[in-house]
């Protein structure tokens, strides 16, 4: 198998963007802020979609993904979180975690309505002192609220 994912998750712990692990996933900050608060869920389990994981492991995957948007949300208080599970680059259940705000876009729609020199602009990367902040705010709330 050759999964960047899996890949990733090998050292994922040295990622300067690594939040924290939790049960079922690992929570890293987005290299790009367009959307500040972006944050990934990146599931430990590899498969392409969610019916292919076990129940159990499933349920609590699902109720920690909604745990680390809720911390994301109320961190950043957008007005509406966009939870997107595709995977059609990279088939292993990663979730991309994007807190809106009214106006963030030309017209209300997807993310991906934007061209990716504007999603991925290099002026939306944090330096290293909001990267600490930003990673260090969305803990605090998970663990807070867990």
């Amino acid at each position: 198998m050759n999964c960047k994912m899996c890949e990733m998750e090998k050292n994922i712990k040295d990622d300067p963007y690594f939040i924290m692990e939790l049960e079922t996933g690992y929570v890293v900050l987005g290299w790009f802020q367009r959307f500040k608060g972006y944050t990934l869920f990146i599931c430990k389990e590899h498969g392409p979609e969610l019916h292919n994981l076990e129940l159990s492991f499933k349920i609590k995957h699902l109720e920690e993904m909604s745990i680390v948007a809720e911390a994301v949300s109320n961190m950043f208080k957008p007005d509406k979180m966009n939870y997107e599970l595709l995977g059609n680059g990279c088939p292993h259940i990663h979730w991309h975690l994007y807190p809106r705000v009214k106006g963030d876009t030309p017209i209300i729609s997807s993310v991906y309505q934007l061209s990716n020199e504007e999603l991925f602009d290099e002026s939306t990367r944090p330096d290293e002192e909001q990267r600490k902040e930003l990673k260090e705010k969305i803990k605090n709330e998970i663990m807070r609220i867990r």
